[in-house]
């Protein structure tokens, strides 16, 4: 069993980067100038034992340059492009099109044959950028004094829980540690990688404001003079990052970028002098030495910002819907325009309530023949036309073509435009009566209509959203669309009170599926699983809330409570076919465009940047392409 997963990791970890590096190390010369004046020891103390070693995409880069990005909403918000450019510093992470998983800062991650303990062993000699040792003793302290604290998580997620309870977690000595499980977690690796949030805290940094280790008089005093009712407000405000990127300055890190400067508009970071990767000559990254990040309004303005050349580098705020115009003014900015796959098993999923309130229409959004119907009137040859520019794949919601469970049938099934058919199909439920308009009525003579409330965001829902409603109108419903905030959403979808939404692809990766899969499964009370609510509330609650499932539906969650637990590989690819097959019978998740490219915008000079990225939450964005090795040719 130990093997599968071993071998995986190994075999891209050779291809991507290694272990192994040459004796003698070089520096960016904004460091050497530290050393010499005595602020810094030399290169050689601040690389690790085992270095990761980065091959360069094209070649070896030069040091120097500060690289201009933006954020659009939030100077502390997730989605801007500071974290784009700079290394996610995680125990493991995505291999490339979420493909497997590789080492990353932990050298190795083992499972025992039953997966119930997963081993892994640290990088020695790794530093936090003020120059301490990181060791098993932060990943102590995060379990210890914070997963396990009942006030800085009062929910420990289900990364760290199998069989019901909470993990141990155990150090067998500085660099090496054990995750036990109290049943086979088969698909830990994954979790790992996304549910990881908050793991890595400097122990020696973190715990000044912690009640195990100060008095908490003075812990209070501390909080009230920074302004906050209670410590762990004042310990998470002290440790607050985007992902791993610091937005404090005096917090320690190991990514590969310190945060120098925090203003209402404006972040700059500077190289970390202890980062723990070099290149295959030895080299430590990374090259560019300061990246500045540029709070703007909105959208628009990022645009100008883009098609002007104000960013060197820009992604989380551009769409393939600006795609001509970013290729028309790409001479005048001085960039060039990259195509990554998106990374979503589909861009646009419709979700059907099929426990509604109403009882009429429940009835209607559970019989497979509407559901049917609803994806055969969609022309998805004309979505990716239109949307895309012909550069998606028309497909029904399944999951990544690189898994192992992926089947050609499953794209397929019922994905053909094929109105005729699906007009005949509401025929046969008895909704062929019309009203003057030429509308359907339901079996109690009102009009057959609902609504698709969405939030627009991260793919182009918008004009995706037009088209299927008037696709959907073309077959009789009377279907209107309206746009939401996310606030609205996640207070409607899970109060199950949403007719038909919509959202983008996720967990459709070997790394992820079918363990955290609620789109086709229903384990989660989510904005956008409406399809599953009621079932899935019974579900999560143990049978307190919520509604029984059907057989049908109660035999999906049968398949998946064994998956999540099962240590023979081939007795869950069995289990996860399953599944997948029922999802392309059932369609209880109606996907249209999947494989859509996603634009990234590069100043002409910036390289080492793939061609072949694969831009998303599945893969982690450009994480897993180890983007410390940008460096400007110039």
């Amino acid at each position: 069993m130990r093997v599968r997963y071993w071998v995986l990791g190994l075999v891209l970890f050779l291809v991507l980067g290694g272990s192994s590096a040459a004796q003698t190390y070089s520096e960016a010369p904004m460091l050497s100038q530290l050393v010499a004046d005595g602020q810094l020891p030399p290169v050689e103390e601040r690389i690790p034992v085992e270095p990761y070693v980065v091959k360069p995409v094209e070649t070896i880069g030069r040091y120097g340059g500060t690289a201009q990005t933006a954020v659009v909403g939030s100077i502390r918000g997730l989605g801007d492009d500071t974290m784009m450019m700079s290394a996610w510093a995680d125990l493991i992470q995505a291999a490339p099109r979420a493909a497997g998983w590789v080492p990353h800062l932990a050298k190795s991650l083992e499972a025992s044959e039953d997966y119930a303990t997963w081993t892994l062993e640290l990088r020695e000699g790794v530093r936090w950028s003020d120059g301490h040792p990181f060791t098993a003793e932060d990943l102590m302290f995060w379990y210890e004094d914070i997963l396990l604290n009942e006030d800085l998580t009062p929910t420990v997620g289900i990364a760290w829980r199998a069989g019901g309870e909470v993990m141990d977690f155990v150090a067998l000595d500085d660099y090496t540690v054990e995750f036990r499980f109290a049943e086979p977690k088969p698909y830990f690796p994954g979790q790992l990688i996304h549910r990881r949030w908050g793991a890595l805290h400097p122990k020696h940094y973190m715990m000044q404001f912690h009640p195990h280790y100060v008095d908490e008089a003075e812990l209070k005093a501390m909080a009230e003079e920074a302004g906050y009712d209670h410590w762990y407000q004042l310990f998470s405000f002290m440790g607050s990052k985007v992902i791993n990127t610091p937005l404090n300055p005096d917090l320690p890190t190991l990514a590969s970028y310190v945060l120098v400067s925090l203003t209402s508009d404006r972040r700059v970071y500077e190289r970390n002098p202890y980062f723990w990767k070099v290149d295959t000559a030895g080299n430590q990254l990374p090259y560019i030495d300061r990246i500045e990040t540029t709070l703007v309004a909105d959208a628009e303005v990022y645009q100008g910002m883009v098609m002007s050349g104000d960013l060197d580098f820009a992604a989380f705020a551009t769409g393939i819907q600006n795609f001509p115009m970013y290729r028309q003014f790409e001479a005048e900015g001085g960039y060039r325009t990259i195509l990554w796959d998106s990374g979503h098993g589909n861009e646009v999923i419709y979700f059907p309530a099929m426990t509604h309130r109403d009882p009429a229409m429940r009835e209607i959004f559970q019989d497979v023949r509407f559901r049917r119907a609803l994806s055969l009137a969609i022309d998805r040859d004309e979505i990716n036309e239109i949307i895309y520019f012909g550069r998606g794949t028309p497909m029904q919601y399944t999951v990544l073509p690189t898994s192992v469970h992926y089947r050609q049938e499953f794209a397929d099934a019922y994905a053909d435009y094929d109105p005729d058919t699906a007009n005949q199909l509401l025929d046969d439920m008895g909704l062929d009566g019309r009203d003057g308009e030429g509308f359907r009525l339901r079996p109690d003579g009102t009009r057959l209509r609902f609504t698709i409330e969405f939030m627009p965001g991260e793919t182009d829902k918008t004009p995706n959203v037009e088209l299927v409603t008037q696709y959907w109108q073309e077959i009789g419903i009377d279907v209107t669309m309206e746009i939401v905030s996310g606030e609205l959403i996640w207070q409607r979808g899970p109060a199950n009170l949403l007719d038909v939404t919509n959202w983008h692809g996720s967990a459709e990766s070997d790394l992820l599926f079918p363990v955290e899969n609620n789109f086709i499964i229903p384990i989660g009370t989510y904005a956008a699983n409406i399809n599953f609510m009621e079932w899935a509330r019974y579900y999560v609650t143990g049978g307190e809330a919520g509604e029984a499932p059907p057989e049908h539906i109660a035999q999906i969650l049968d398949w998946y409570d064994q998956v999540i637990v099962e240590s023979d590989p081939a007795v869950r690819d069995e289990l996860a076919y399953n599944i997948l097959h029922a999802q392309a019978e059932n369609v209880w998740a109606i996907g249209t465009i999947g494989q859509a490219p996603y634009p990234i915008i590069v100043n002409k000079d910036l390289r080492n940047v793939p061609e072949d990225g694969f831009w998303g939450w599945e893969a982690q964005w450009t994480c897993n392409r180890d983007p410390e090795q940008f460096f400007f040719d110039r």
